[in-house]
């Protein structure tokens, strides 16, 4: 595995084999706070590689408000804020062709979505 990628060979080619599907679902992730398309996860992958593919859903997610994590009284949040960061840039820098980053997926309009489906959870809010 190059040392600049995330995932080991098998596992990015599963990820880049993904299609944009536009009957996806979205969805809330309620533990992490974030939003998951359903055609966004290939099977069988590594436990590493399942955990960084979740780093950089989350972070798509906190992207649409960065103040709130990055700005956090909470040093663990604050920290996986800058976890997920890395593994975003990173992923990015090493030419992933992942469909989670399209411009529909990143947009700052998702976070509407996102407050709408946090409120269905979180009523009270």
């Amino acid at each position: 595995m190059d040392s600049n990628d995330l995932f080991p060979p098998a596992d990015r080619a599963k990820i880049e084999a993904l299609t944009e599907d536009p009957d996806a679902r979205v969805s809330y992730e309620l533990t992490k706070g974030m939003l998951v398309w359903s055609d966004e996860r290939p099977r069988n992958v590594e436990a590493s590689t399942f955990k960084k593919l979740i780093m950089l859903q989350s972070y798509r997610s906190m992207m649409y408000r960065p103040e709130q994590f990055r700005d956090s009284q909470d040093e663990l949040v604050r920290d996986w804020f800058e976890a997920c960061r890395a593994t975003w840039e990173k992923a990015r820098a090493s030419g992933l062709r992942w469909i989670g980053f399209a411009p529909s997926r990143t947009a700052p309009a998702n976070l509407a979505l996102l407050l709408e489906l946090e409120k269905i959870d979180f009523p009270d809010m």
